[in-house]
């Protein structure tokens, strides 16, 4: 007997929200299959039909979030031949709409997670930013992480923030300080 797909997809989708309930309130080493499978209102052999403990669904989410990232900076941003945010605003609204709450707590809570996706945005500076700069290797090094660690720092700063900052507005000020 076959699964149908949306049912599947949505048994993953509600353990996966589930765990990020849990996620957000502590770290991963006091999760608890048990726990996810409660909350999401599944048994136990139901979850390990999905993930083989709470570290693969914690790196499948990584991935999936990274991955999507990778697109928008690969299929979309490094496509043309200017660094133009506005083209794609719709995308980028929709991709920070849904891990909204969980970048700055992957960030904070993985410093790998950090680390990955600094190599996905990296080539955007090195295309747009860095590469006219005459900078030696390892001066093209110390400014490439300066922007790197200085966007992460925003948009973790954004994403936690209570006023509702548009995204636009966070682009904006993002474009104005590196232009």
């Amino acid at each position: 007997m076959k699964k149908q797909p949306q049912i599947t997809e949505q048994t993953r989708a509600n353990l996966t929200q589930a765990f990020w309930e849990l996620y957000l309130d502590r770290p991963i080493e006091k999760i608890t299959v048990r726990e996810i499978t409660e909350r999401a209102g599944y048994n136990r052999a139901t979850f390990y039909l999905y993930f083989r403990d709470v570290y693969d669904l914690f790196e499948q989410l990584e991935g999936e979030i990274l991955s999507q990232v990778r697109a928008l900076v690969d299929n979309r941003l490094l496509a043309g031949d200017t660094l133009d945010f506005t083209n794609h605003m719709g995308f980028i609204v929709g991709l920070a709409q849904r891990f909204d709450g969980y970048m700055p707590r992957l960030i904070a809570g993985d410093p790998s997670f950090g680390d990955r996706l600094k190599e996905i945005i990296a080539p955007l500076l090195d295309r747009f930013i860095i590469r006219d700069a005459g900078l030696s290797e390892t001066e093209q090094a110390v400014v490439r992480e300066f922007y790197l660690s200085g966007l992460l720092g925003a948009i973790t700063t954004w994403m936690a923030s209570a006023d509702g900052m548009p995204i636009s507005r966070l682009i904006e000020l993002i474009v104005g300080v590196v232009s």
